[in-house]
Protein backbone atom coordinates (compact mmCIF):
# COMPACT_ATOMS: atom_id res chain seq x y z
CA UNK A 1 0.00 0.00 0.00
CA UNK A 2 1.07 3.56 -0.71
CA UNK A 3 0.59 6.84 1.07
CA UNK A 4 0.97 10.18 -0.73
CA UNK A 5 1.93 13.23 1.30
CA UNK A 6 1.83 16.58 -0.49
CA UNK A 7 3.58 19.55 1.09
CA UNK A 8 0.15 21.15 1.56
CA UNK A 9 -3.23 19.50 1.66
CA UNK A 10 -4.70 16.14 2.40
CA UNK A 11 -2.79 12.85 2.73
CA UNK A 12 -3.92 10.24 0.21
CA UNK A 13 -4.00 6.59 1.23
CA UNK A 14 -3.35 4.14 -1.60
CA UNK A 15 -3.50 6.62 -4.52
CA UNK A 16 -3.95 5.36 -8.08
CA UNK A 17 -1.80 6.43 -11.04
CA UNK A 18 -4.49 8.98 -11.87
CA UNK A 19 -4.49 10.16 -8.25
CA UNK A 20 -0.73 10.76 -8.41
CA UNK A 21 -1.26 12.74 -11.61
CA UNK A 22 -3.88 14.91 -9.89
CA UNK A 23 -1.52 15.52 -6.97
CA UNK A 24 1.23 16.58 -9.37
CA UNK A 25 -1.21 18.89 -11.17
CA UNK A 26 -1.82 20.55 -7.79
CA UNK A 27 1.94 21.02 -7.39
CA UNK A 28 2.18 22.38 -10.92
CA UNK A 29 -0.48 24.98 -10.10
CA UNK A 30 1.07 25.78 -6.71
CA UNK A 31 -1.99 24.63 -4.74
CA UNK A 32 -0.21 21.73 -2.99
CA UNK A 33 3.16 23.36 -2.39
CA UNK A 34 6.34 22.34 -4.17
CA UNK A 35 6.77 18.66 -3.34
CA UNK A 36 5.08 15.28 -2.99
CA UNK A 37 6.30 12.21 -1.10
CA UNK A 38 4.95 8.72 -1.80
CA UNK A 39 5.74 6.10 0.83
CA UNK A 40 5.47 2.33 0.78
CA UNK A 41 3.61 1.69 4.01
CA UNK A 42 4.89 -1.90 4.08
CA UNK A 43 8.31 -0.58 5.19
CA UNK A 44 8.05 0.09 8.94
CA UNK A 45 11.28 2.15 8.84
CA UNK A 46 9.63 4.73 6.57
CA UNK A 47 12.72 4.72 4.36
CA UNK A 48 11.17 3.31 1.18
CA UNK A 49 9.74 6.24 -0.71
CA UNK A 50 9.82 8.41 -3.80
CA UNK A 51 9.61 12.15 -3.78
CA UNK A 52 9.10 14.80 -6.40
CA UNK A 53 9.90 18.50 -6.11
CA UNK A 54 9.02 21.18 -8.64
CA UNK A 55 11.96 23.42 -9.43
CA UNK A 56 11.80 27.11 -10.32
CA UNK A 57 12.56 26.40 -13.99
CA UNK A 58 9.51 24.09 -14.30
CA UNK A 59 11.50 20.86 -14.23
CA UNK A 60 11.15 18.33 -11.41
CA UNK A 61 13.65 16.65 -9.13
CA UNK A 62 12.61 13.02 -8.64
CA UNK A 63 14.20 10.82 -5.99
CA UNK A 64 13.59 7.29 -4.80
CA UNK A 65 14.98 5.49 -1.80
CA UNK A 66 14.86 1.77 -1.16
CA UNK A 67 15.43 1.40 2.57
CA UNK A 68 18.82 2.94 3.27
CA UNK A 69 21.12 5.74 2.19
CA UNK A 70 23.11 3.41 -0.08
CA UNK A 71 19.95 3.02 -2.18
CA UNK A 72 18.88 6.65 -2.59
CA UNK A 73 18.85 7.98 -6.17
CA UNK A 74 17.83 11.17 -7.91
CA UNK A 75 17.14 12.40 -11.42
CA UNK A 76 15.71 15.45 -13.15
CA UNK A 77 12.49 15.20 -15.16
CA UNK A 78 11.87 17.87 -17.78
CA UNK A 79 8.24 18.46 -16.86
CA UNK A 80 5.29 17.27 -14.80
CA UNK A 81 4.34 14.44 -17.17
CA UNK A 82 7.88 13.05 -17.15
CA UNK A 83 7.92 13.29 -13.35
CA UNK A 84 4.59 11.44 -13.23
CA UNK A 85 5.94 8.62 -15.41
CA UNK A 86 8.87 8.14 -13.03
CA UNK A 87 6.78 8.43 -9.87
CA UNK A 88 4.03 6.11 -11.12
CA UNK A 89 6.65 3.68 -12.46
CA UNK A 90 8.24 3.46 -9.02
CA UNK A 91 4.92 3.31 -7.16
CA UNK A 92 3.38 0.57 -9.31
CA UNK A 93 6.57 -1.31 -10.31
CA UNK A 94 6.03 -0.62 -14.01
CA UNK A 95 8.66 -2.49 -16.06
CA UNK A 96 11.43 -0.25 -17.35
CA UNK A 97 10.45 2.87 -15.41
CA UNK A 98 14.05 3.56 -14.34
CA UNK A 99 15.54 3.60 -17.83
CA UNK A 100 13.71 6.77 -18.88
CA UNK A 101 15.97 8.94 -16.65
CA UNK A 102 19.62 9.29 -15.72
CA UNK A 103 19.90 8.43 -12.03
CA UNK A 104 22.66 9.46 -9.65
CA UNK A 105 23.22 8.13 -6.17
CA UNK A 106 22.51 10.69 -3.48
Amino acid sequence: MLRALPEKGQIWDDPSEDGLFLLLEDIESGEAGAFLIVERTSDPSGQTYAQVMRRSDGSYRVEHREGDSDHHYGAVAADMRAAHRLLAGWAFNIDGWQISATWSQI
